[in-house]
């Protein structure tokens, strides 16, 4: 195939793949724009977890709710089932990565998650708003093994630790985006606008996962295709063993 190399003192790119040397150890990458993707996704998935904390009071109002069933309901009764439900929809899901394409499974995991969001723009009673943060909770739990299956074949073992702590930072930063829109958006535009906002946002980047997202070949990392480490190292030799021009006058 065709390859193009580019060496630096730490980093070298090959193809679509990257080898970063750190402090602590090197870091491979063999598909960086389908791993951005899978960020794209997992940080879009998170957006919508705290979605309701800065407008609880706001949702208590609307519901007519008091201060003590505003924290048992909204914030009890909601909180538990849309965790809840987001263990047996791991367990299902980690299955299934198995059998159907992840990427398909991820997309898919993003619409379930995003819909409801938009959804809540319809919104006008409680039961109404369990049913839409319970479908966002089961979107919530079961990215995680999807997310893992596909940077186990993006990354070799040694770098696997790099990945998910990238993994994680999109996770966290997805839900301080969220939070931070639902603080900014719900005081000015009402309490359903920042759901509204951030769903239609996930829905786009789950079009653009479709769209140009590519699944990672199962077991490429752990040699399957060659590594990247041997990709690289070729490129390398290369690059050292082809002639320099001579200055010119």
């Amino acid at each position: 195939r065709h390859m193009r190399a580019h060496r630096g003192r730490r980093l070298t790119v090959v193809d679509r793949g990257f080898r970063l040397r750190l402090p602590g150890g090197v870091m491979e990458c063999h598909d960086w724009r389908a791993f951005a993707m899978l960020c794209a996704g997992v940080f879009v998935i998170m957006m919508d977890q705290n979605l309701m904390a800065p407008n609880l009071s706001a949702i208590a109002h609307d519901f007519g709710f008091d201060d003590t069933e505003r924290d048992v309901r909204l914030g009890g009764h909601i909180s538990v089932a849309f965790f809840l439900l987001g263990l047996p929809a791991a367990l299902v899901i980690g299955v299934l990565t198995d059998v159907i394409q992840r990427k398909r499974i991820l997309v898919w995991t993003m619409i379930l998650g995003q819909g409801p969001c938009v959804l809540a723009l319809f919104v006008s009673s409680y039961w109404e708003l369990f049913a839409i943060r319970t479908l966002t909770g089961v979107a919530v739990g079961g990215a995680l093994p999807i997310v893992y299956s596909m940077v186990g074949d993006l990354f070799p073992a040694n770098s696997r630790s790099y990945a998910s702590m990238i993994v994680g930072m999109a996770m966290n930063f997805g839900g301080m985006f969220g939070q931070g829109v639902a603080g900014y958006l719900g005081p000015s535009f009402g309490w359903r606008v920042p759901f509204a906002v951030v769903g239609t946002f996930g829905l786009i980047v789950a079009a653009v996962v479709q769209n140009f997202a590519v699944e990672p070949r199962r077991g490429v990392a752990d040699g399957g295709d060659g590594g990247l480490g041997a990709s690289a190292a070729a490129a390398a030799a290369a690059a050292a063993a082809a002639p320099v021009d001579a200055p010119r006058d």
